[in-house]
Protein backbone atom coordinates (compact mmCIF):
# COMPACT_ATOMS: atom_id res chain seq x y z
CA UNK A 1 0.00 0.00 0.00
CA UNK A 2 1.33 3.70 -1.05
CA UNK A 3 2.09 5.46 1.67
CA UNK A 4 2.74 9.29 2.24
CA UNK A 5 6.51 8.32 2.58
CA UNK A 6 6.80 7.09 -0.53
CA UNK A 7 4.72 10.17 -2.20
CA UNK A 8 7.69 12.73 -0.28
CA UNK A 9 10.45 10.40 -1.55
CA UNK A 10 9.48 9.66 -5.42
CA UNK A 11 7.56 12.60 -6.28
CA UNK A 12 9.50 14.57 -8.82
CA UNK A 13 7.97 18.13 -6.95
CA UNK A 14 10.78 19.56 -4.95
CA UNK A 15 9.47 19.79 -1.37
CA UNK A 16 11.30 21.85 1.45
CA UNK A 17 10.94 22.79 4.82
CA UNK A 18 12.41 25.93 6.46
CA UNK A 19 12.43 27.62 9.57
CA UNK A 20 11.53 31.25 10.46
CA UNK A 21 14.83 32.48 9.68
CA UNK A 22 14.21 31.09 6.20
CA UNK A 23 16.69 28.55 6.76
CA UNK A 24 16.68 24.88 5.79
CA UNK A 25 15.48 21.62 7.68
CA UNK A 26 14.53 19.64 5.46
CA UNK A 27 14.30 18.31 1.79
CA UNK A 28 13.45 15.89 -0.23
CA UNK A 29 15.42 13.25 -2.77
CA UNK A 30 13.92 15.39 -5.99
CA UNK A 31 14.84 18.47 -4.01
CA UNK A 32 18.19 17.11 -3.54
CA UNK A 33 18.86 16.42 -7.17
CA UNK A 34 17.76 19.58 -8.41
CA UNK A 35 20.37 21.71 -5.60
CA UNK A 36 22.74 19.30 -6.43
CA UNK A 37 23.45 19.51 -2.61
CA UNK A 38 22.79 16.59 -0.01
CA UNK A 39 20.39 17.27 2.81
CA UNK A 40 23.57 17.27 5.06
CA UNK A 41 24.87 20.14 3.35
CA UNK A 42 22.16 22.12 3.11
CA UNK A 43 20.66 21.80 6.71
CA UNK A 44 20.91 25.11 8.68
CA UNK A 45 21.81 26.85 5.50
CA UNK A 46 19.74 29.87 3.97
CA UNK A 47 17.25 29.24 1.36
CA UNK A 48 19.10 32.08 -0.45
CA UNK A 49 22.23 29.76 -0.82
CA UNK A 50 20.62 27.38 -3.75
CA UNK A 51 19.14 30.77 -5.16
CA UNK A 52 20.60 32.85 -8.14
CA UNK A 53 21.65 36.06 -6.40
CA UNK A 54 18.55 38.34 -8.60
CA UNK A 55 15.96 35.98 -6.78
CA UNK A 56 17.37 36.82 -3.42
CA UNK A 57 14.93 39.89 -2.75
CA UNK A 58 12.27 38.00 -4.40
CA UNK A 59 12.79 34.80 -1.78
CA UNK A 60 12.79 37.32 1.21
CA UNK A 61 9.71 39.00 0.48
CA UNK A 62 8.11 35.39 -0.90
CA UNK A 63 8.96 34.08 2.84
CA UNK A 64 7.79 37.66 4.37
CA UNK A 65 4.65 37.51 2.75
CA UNK A 66 4.10 33.66 4.00
CA UNK A 67 4.53 33.88 7.65
CA UNK A 68 2.02 37.35 7.41
CA UNK A 69 -0.60 35.64 5.55
CA UNK A 70 -0.17 31.86 5.77
CA UNK A 71 0.56 30.76 2.57
CA UNK A 72 1.67 32.04 -1.27
CA UNK A 73 1.42 30.86 -4.69
CA UNK A 74 3.16 30.97 -8.12
CA UNK A 75 6.24 32.49 -6.76
CA UNK A 76 8.86 31.83 -9.37
CA UNK A 77 12.39 32.08 -8.58
CA UNK A 78 15.71 31.15 -10.18
CA UNK A 79 18.14 28.67 -8.86
CA UNK A 80 22.09 28.40 -9.52
CA UNK A 81 23.17 25.02 -11.19
CA UNK A 82 26.70 23.58 -11.69
CA UNK A 83 28.09 24.69 -15.05
CA UNK A 84 24.71 25.12 -16.13
CA UNK A 85 21.79 27.98 -16.75
CA UNK A 86 20.46 28.66 -13.54
CA UNK A 87 16.52 26.89 -13.23
CA UNK A 88 13.65 28.14 -13.18
CA UNK A 89 10.91 27.23 -10.09
CA UNK A 90 7.70 28.24 -9.35
CA UNK A 91 6.91 27.65 -5.24
CA UNK A 92 3.52 27.87 -3.44
CA UNK A 93 4.49 27.83 0.47
CA UNK A 94 2.44 27.32 3.68
CA UNK A 95 3.16 27.92 7.34
CA UNK A 96 3.36 24.66 9.25
CA UNK A 97 2.17 23.84 12.62
CA UNK A 98 2.76 21.06 15.03
CA UNK A 99 0.46 19.41 17.27
CA UNK A 100 0.11 21.94 20.06
CA UNK A 101 -0.82 24.60 17.03
CA UNK A 102 2.21 26.51 17.42
CA UNK A 103 4.52 27.47 14.34
CA UNK A 104 6.85 24.90 13.20
CA UNK A 105 8.07 26.23 10.14
CA UNK A 106 7.44 26.66 6.60
CA UNK A 107 6.64 24.21 3.82
CA UNK A 108 7.41 25.03 0.06
CA UNK A 109 6.30 22.68 -2.57
CA UNK A 110 8.32 23.47 -5.92
CA UNK A 111 7.91 22.60 -9.87
CA UNK A 112 10.23 23.28 -12.43
CA UNK A 113 9.19 25.63 -15.02
CA UNK A 114 11.77 24.44 -17.97
CA UNK A 115 8.99 22.77 -20.01
CA UNK A 116 6.46 25.70 -19.84
CA UNK A 117 9.29 28.06 -20.75
CA UNK A 118 9.85 26.33 -23.78
CA UNK A 119 6.86 26.15 -25.04
CA UNK A 120 6.43 30.01 -24.03
CA UNK A 121 9.70 30.88 -26.25
CA UNK A 122 8.70 28.50 -29.19
CA UNK A 123 5.65 30.21 -29.47
CA UNK A 124 7.67 33.77 -28.94
CA UNK A 125 9.85 32.73 -31.88
CA UNK A 126 7.02 32.02 -34.30
CA UNK A 127 5.34 35.31 -33.05
CA UNK A 128 8.92 36.82 -33.75
CA UNK A 129 9.40 34.54 -37.13
CA UNK A 130 5.51 36.27 -38.25
CA UNK A 131 6.57 39.70 -37.37
CA UNK A 132 9.64 39.20 -39.65
CA UNK A 133 7.83 37.96 -42.08
CA UNK A 134 5.18 41.05 -42.30
CA UNK A 135 7.92 43.26 -41.87
CA UNK A 136 9.76 41.79 -45.03
CA UNK A 137 6.23 41.54 -46.63
CA UNK A 138 5.85 45.52 -46.10
CA UNK A 139 9.45 46.62 -47.35
CA UNK A 140 9.64 44.39 -50.48
CA UNK A 141 5.68 46.11 -51.42
CA UNK A 142 7.74 49.41 -50.85
CA UNK A 143 10.37 48.26 -53.05
CA UNK A 144 7.37 47.28 -55.71
CA UNK A 145 5.61 50.00 -55.64
CA UNK A 146 9.51 52.19 -56.56
CA UNK A 147 9.95 49.33 -59.42
CA UNK A 148 6.28 49.66 -60.10
CA UNK A 149 6.57 53.41 -61.28
CA UNK A 150 9.62 52.65 -63.42
CA UNK A 151 7.80 49.12 -65.50
CA UNK A 152 4.28 51.37 -66.08
CA UNK A 153 6.52 54.01 -67.72
CA UNK A 154 8.22 51.37 -70.18
CA UNK A 155 4.53 49.52 -70.42
CA UNK A 156 6.28 46.05 -68.42
CA UNK A 157 3.76 45.57 -65.96
CA UNK A 158 3.80 41.97 -67.37
CA UNK A 159 7.67 41.59 -65.40
CA UNK A 160 6.21 43.34 -62.72
CA UNK A 161 3.64 40.60 -62.03
CA UNK A 162 6.40 37.96 -62.95
CA UNK A 163 8.53 40.26 -59.68
CA UNK A 164 5.29 39.90 -57.53
CA UNK A 165 4.18 36.01 -58.49
CA UNK A 166 8.16 34.98 -57.20
CA UNK A 167 7.82 37.11 -54.04
CA UNK A 168 4.47 35.80 -53.24
CA UNK A 169 5.79 31.96 -54.07
CA UNK A 170 9.20 32.79 -51.87
CA UNK A 171 7.30 34.39 -48.51
CA UNK A 172 4.10 31.20 -48.95
CA UNK A 173 6.87 28.67 -48.41
CA UNK A 174 7.74 29.59 -45.22
CA UNK A 175 4.84 30.84 -43.92
CA UNK A 176 3.17 27.02 -44.85
CA UNK A 177 5.51 25.62 -42.33
CA UNK A 178 4.70 27.98 -39.73
CA UNK A 179 1.01 27.60 -40.17
CA UNK A 180 1.05 24.08 -40.56
CA UNK A 181 3.33 23.53 -37.22
CA UNK A 182 0.87 25.83 -35.22
CA UNK A 183 -1.63 23.29 -37.33
CA UNK A 184 -0.26 20.77 -35.46
CA UNK A 185 0.56 22.49 -31.90
CA UNK A 186 -3.36 23.24 -31.63
CA UNK A 187 -4.59 19.81 -32.66
CA UNK A 188 -2.19 18.46 -30.07
CA UNK A 189 -2.94 20.48 -27.34
CA UNK A 190 -6.30 19.35 -26.54
CA UNK A 191 -5.13 16.16 -26.57
CA UNK A 192 -2.71 16.56 -24.06
CA UNK A 193 -5.41 18.02 -22.26
CA UNK A 194 -7.31 15.29 -22.15
CA UNK A 195 -4.93 13.36 -21.13
CA UNK A 196 -4.38 15.51 -18.09
CA UNK A 197 -8.23 15.40 -17.21
CA UNK A 198 -8.44 11.42 -17.83
CA UNK A 199 -5.69 11.50 -14.62
CA UNK A 200 -8.57 13.56 -12.49
CA UNK A 201 -10.55 10.82 -11.51
CA UNK A 202 -7.49 9.25 -9.78
CA UNK A 203 -6.87 12.21 -8.04
CA UNK A 204 -10.14 12.28 -6.63
CA UNK A 205 -9.54 8.73 -4.87
CA UNK A 206 -6.79 9.63 -3.49
CA UNK A 207 -6.58 9.88 0.34
CA UNK A 208 -7.02 14.06 1.44
CA UNK A 209 -3.17 14.45 2.05
CA UNK A 210 -2.24 13.32 -1.75
CA UNK A 211 -5.60 15.44 -2.94
CA UNK A 212 -3.80 18.43 -1.48
CA UNK A 213 -0.54 17.56 -2.29
CA UNK A 214 -2.22 17.01 -6.10
CA UNK A 215 -3.97 20.66 -5.86
CA UNK A 216 -1.08 22.09 -4.62
CA UNK A 217 1.19 21.20 -7.65
CA UNK A 218 -1.80 22.31 -10.07
CA UNK A 219 -1.74 25.86 -8.38
CA UNK A 220 1.96 25.98 -8.24
CA UNK A 221 2.10 25.51 -12.20
CA UNK A 222 -1.43 27.39 -12.85
CA UNK A 223 -2.47 24.42 -14.93
CA UNK A 224 -6.23 26.94 -15.51
CA UNK A 225 -4.67 30.02 -16.39
CA UNK A 226 -1.89 27.61 -18.65
CA UNK A 227 -4.90 25.48 -20.23
CA UNK A 228 -6.67 28.96 -21.11
CA UNK A 229 -3.57 31.11 -22.52
CA UNK A 230 -2.41 28.46 -24.58
CA UNK A 231 -4.88 28.46 -27.24
CA UNK A 232 -5.37 32.12 -27.12
CA UNK A 233 -1.47 32.09 -28.33
CA UNK A 234 -1.49 29.68 -30.80
CA UNK A 235 -5.19 31.54 -31.87
CA UNK A 236 -3.42 34.98 -32.30
CA UNK A 237 -0.14 33.59 -34.08
CA UNK A 238 -2.23 31.83 -36.45
CA UNK A 239 -4.35 34.69 -37.66
CA UNK A 240 -0.94 36.63 -38.30
CA UNK A 241 -0.55 33.58 -40.86
CA UNK A 242 -3.26 34.39 -41.87
CA UNK A 243 -3.09 38.16 -42.19
CA UNK A 244 0.20 37.11 -44.48
CA UNK A 245 -1.78 34.71 -46.58
CA UNK A 246 -4.30 37.53 -46.93
CA UNK A 247 -1.39 40.00 -48.31
CA UNK A 248 0.16 37.81 -50.58
CA UNK A 249 -3.31 36.32 -52.30
CA UNK A 250 -3.94 40.26 -52.62
CA UNK A 251 -0.70 40.75 -54.14
CA UNK A 252 -1.01 38.03 -56.48
CA UNK A 253 -4.32 39.04 -57.42
CA UNK A 254 -3.40 42.63 -58.44
CA UNK A 255 -0.68 41.41 -60.57
CA UNK A 256 -2.94 38.92 -62.29
CA UNK A 257 -0.14 37.07 -64.07
CA UNK A 258 -2.33 34.50 -65.29
CA UNK A 259 -4.95 36.68 -66.69
CA UNK A 260 -2.88 39.02 -69.04
CA UNK A 261 -5.06 38.45 -72.00
CA UNK A 262 -9.03 39.83 -71.81
CA UNK A 263 -11.14 37.70 -69.69
CA UNK A 264 -14.48 38.31 -68.17
CA UNK A 265 -13.98 39.12 -64.75
CA UNK A 266 -15.48 40.51 -61.04
CA UNK A 267 -14.15 44.14 -61.05
CA UNK A 268 -14.81 43.78 -56.96
CA UNK A 269 -12.49 40.86 -56.85
CA UNK A 270 -9.84 43.61 -58.21
CA UNK A 271 -10.49 46.94 -55.93
CA UNK A 272 -10.54 44.38 -52.84
CA UNK A 273 -6.98 43.20 -53.49
CA UNK A 274 -6.25 46.64 -54.59
CA UNK A 275 -7.75 48.37 -51.31
CA UNK A 276 -6.10 45.70 -49.48
CA UNK A 277 -2.43 46.32 -50.51
CA UNK A 278 -2.66 50.15 -50.29
CA UNK A 279 -4.28 49.95 -46.75
CA UNK A 280 -0.61 49.12 -45.00
CA UNK A 281 0.23 52.78 -45.94
CA UNK A 282 -2.37 54.36 -44.79
CA UNK A 283 -1.87 53.37 -41.07
CA UNK A 284 -4.48 55.05 -38.69
CA UNK A 285 -4.08 58.94 -40.56
CA UNK A 286 -6.56 57.55 -43.21
CA UNK A 287 -9.84 55.37 -43.06
CA UNK A 288 -11.02 53.17 -46.15
CA UNK A 289 -14.56 53.09 -46.52
CA UNK A 290 -15.59 50.13 -49.03
CA UNK A 291 -19.53 49.78 -50.45
CA UNK A 292 -18.75 47.47 -52.91
CA UNK A 293 -22.54 46.21 -54.65
CA UNK A 294 -22.76 42.86 -57.07
CA UNK A 295 -21.92 43.50 -60.75
CA UNK A 296 -22.20 42.26 -63.72
CA UNK A 297 -18.85 40.52 -65.55
CA UNK A 298 -16.90 42.59 -67.49
CA UNK A 299 -14.78 41.63 -70.26
CA UNK A 300 -11.55 43.49 -69.70
CA UNK A 301 -7.50 42.33 -68.54
CA UNK A 302 -8.23 42.29 -65.19
CA UNK A 303 -3.85 43.52 -64.16
CA UNK A 304 -4.47 46.67 -66.27
CA UNK A 305 -7.90 47.33 -64.25
CA UNK A 306 -5.63 46.66 -61.15
CA UNK A 307 -3.05 49.33 -62.17
CA UNK A 308 -6.08 51.98 -62.67
CA UNK A 309 -7.18 51.39 -59.05
CA UNK A 310 -4.24 51.54 -57.71
CA UNK A 311 -3.08 54.88 -59.25
CA UNK A 312 -6.26 56.28 -58.23
CA UNK A 313 -6.00 55.38 -54.56
CA UNK A 314 -2.54 56.00 -54.54
CA UNK A 315 -3.55 60.15 -55.62
CA UNK A 316 -6.25 59.99 -53.37
CA UNK A 317 -4.36 58.96 -50.69
CA UNK A 318 -1.42 61.56 -51.12
CA UNK A 319 -3.92 64.03 -51.53
CA UNK A 320 -4.84 63.81 -47.75
CA UNK A 321 -2.02 65.38 -45.42
CA UNK A 322 -3.69 64.88 -42.38
CA UNK A 323 -6.64 62.77 -41.15
CA UNK A 324 -9.15 62.16 -43.99
CA UNK A 325 -11.06 59.45 -45.50
CA UNK A 326 -11.47 57.30 -49.13
CA UNK A 327 -14.82 55.87 -50.37
CA UNK A 328 -14.32 53.30 -52.26
CA UNK A 329 -17.80 52.34 -54.23
CA UNK A 330 -19.05 49.90 -56.91
CA UNK A 331 -22.57 49.85 -58.54
CA UNK A 332 -25.00 49.57 -61.74
CA UNK A 333 -25.90 52.88 -62.67
CA UNK A 334 -27.94 53.03 -66.19
CA UNK A 335 -26.72 49.91 -67.61
CA UNK A 336 -23.01 50.78 -66.77
CA UNK A 337 -20.83 49.87 -64.09
CA UNK A 338 -19.19 52.36 -62.30
CA UNK A 339 -16.49 52.27 -59.98
CA UNK A 340 -15.78 55.57 -57.63
CA UNK A 341 -13.38 56.82 -55.62
CA UNK A 342 -13.65 59.62 -53.46
CA UNK A 343 -11.67 61.44 -50.72
CA UNK A 344 -11.51 64.11 -48.00
CA UNK A 345 -8.16 65.80 -49.29
CA UNK A 346 -7.13 69.25 -50.35
CA UNK A 347 -9.16 68.82 -54.20
CA UNK A 348 -8.06 70.69 -56.91
CA UNK A 349 -9.46 73.90 -58.74
CA UNK A 350 -10.59 74.22 -62.18
CA UNK A 351 -7.28 75.21 -64.28
CA UNK A 352 -5.81 71.60 -62.50
CA UNK A 353 -9.06 69.81 -63.18
CA UNK A 354 -8.60 70.51 -66.87
CA UNK A 355 -5.35 69.57 -67.40
CA UNK A 356 -5.71 65.97 -65.53
CA UNK A 357 -4.59 62.99 -67.95
CA UNK A 358 -1.91 65.43 -70.11
CA UNK A 359 1.12 63.62 -70.47
CA UNK A 360 3.93 64.76 -68.16
CA UNK A 361 1.65 67.19 -65.85
CA UNK A 362 1.52 66.90 -62.49
CA UNK A 363 0.73 68.72 -59.33
CA UNK A 364 3.33 66.55 -57.25
CA UNK A 365 6.54 68.24 -56.14
CA UNK A 366 9.78 68.09 -58.82
CA UNK A 367 10.86 64.66 -58.44
CA UNK A 368 7.98 62.88 -56.91
CA UNK A 369 5.40 62.46 -59.80
CA UNK A 370 6.54 62.07 -63.25
CA UNK A 371 3.13 63.19 -65.06
CA UNK A 372 2.21 59.83 -66.74
CA UNK A 373 0.17 57.77 -64.08
CA UNK A 374 -3.02 59.42 -65.09
CA UNK A 375 -2.38 59.74 -68.99
CA UNK A 376 -1.86 55.68 -68.79
CA UNK A 377 -5.14 55.27 -67.15
CA UNK A 378 -7.12 57.19 -69.28
CA UNK A 379 -5.78 55.13 -71.83
CA UNK A 380 -6.51 51.91 -70.11
CA UNK A 381 -9.95 53.00 -69.34
CA UNK A 382 -10.27 54.31 -73.04
CA UNK A 383 -9.18 50.59 -74.25
CA UNK A 384 -12.01 49.15 -72.11
CA UNK A 385 -14.34 51.40 -74.09
CA UNK A 386 -14.78 53.00 -71.11
CA UNK A 387 -14.88 56.27 -69.63
CA UNK A 388 -12.89 58.44 -66.53
CA UNK A 389 -13.68 61.47 -65.10
CA UNK A 390 -13.54 63.93 -61.78
CA UNK A 391 -14.98 66.17 -60.06
CA UNK A 392 -13.16 68.40 -57.41
CA UNK A 393 -13.02 71.67 -55.79
CA UNK A 394 -10.25 73.28 -53.27
CA UNK A 395 -10.40 72.12 -49.97
CA UNK A 396 -13.50 69.90 -50.32
CA UNK A 397 -12.07 66.53 -52.10
CA UNK A 398 -11.66 64.59 -55.63
CA UNK A 399 -14.37 62.41 -57.00
CA UNK A 400 -12.71 59.47 -59.71
CA UNK A 401 -15.38 57.52 -61.59
CA UNK A 402 -14.69 55.23 -63.41
CA UNK A 403 -17.84 53.81 -66.07
CA UNK A 404 -17.65 50.55 -68.18
CA UNK A 405 -20.33 49.56 -70.01
CA UNK A 406 -22.08 46.34 -69.00
CA UNK A 407 -21.85 42.99 -71.44
CA UNK A 408 -24.88 42.18 -73.28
Amino acid sequence: MPSLIQLVEQTPLFLITLDQQGKFTGLNPAAEKCFARRTAELLGQPFTTVLDPFSHAKAALMLERTLMEGSVTDWELDHVQPGAPPILIGYTTTVLQNAAGEFGGIGAIGRGLSRQLELTARLADTNQQLEGALLQLEKTYTQLKTTQTQLIQSEKMRSLGQLVAGVAHEINNPAGFVANNLADLARRMPLVQTLFEAYAPLAAKADPAESARLRAAEAAVAISYLWQDLPDLVHESQAGIERIRQIVLSLRNFARLDEARLKESDLNVGLRSTVQIIRSQCHDRITLIEELNTLPKLWCNPGELNQVFMNLLINAMQSIEQQGSIWITSCVDTGKIVVTIRDSGSGMDTQTLARLGEPFFTTKPVGTGTGLGLAICFGIVAKHHGQLTFKSQLGQGTSARVEFPCLG
